[in-house]
């Protein structure tokens, strides 16, 4: 379940789980200059491009933003849709970082 309120509280709360994950980020702001479609988290995993465009439950995937996400993956990175950070957890197979054994 979805409890953010906006887009940039979750964007704020898949920035935070990267930052544990040790993965190197920053948050991508458009502009004039800026690639149509550029996703909102760009960096690098594992080697590797890294693009999140982040979008809540029901926010629409624009022709643009799926064509970048569609041109990260061809081309070698790692792009998708996170609607949680549980989307991003499982995207790059991280869950068992995320669990914890209790201490007796």
């Amino acid at each position: 379940m979805n409890t953010y309120k906006n887009e940039t509280e979750l964007t704020k709360s898949i920035r935070a789980t990267l930052n544990v994950l040790g993965v190197w980020h920053w948050k991508h702001f458009g502009g004039p200059l800026a690639k149509k479609g550029a996703a909102d988290i760009l960096g690098i995993w594992e080697g590797r491009f890294l693009a999140i465009e982040v979008k809540m439950p029901k926010g629409k995937i624009s022709e643009h933003q799926q064509k970048f996400i569609d041109d990260v993956n061809r081309n070698g990175g790692i792009g998708f849709f996170a609607r949680s950070v549980d989307d991003v957890i499982d995207t790059l197979g991280v869950r068992d970082r995320f669990l914890f054994r209790r201490q007796k």
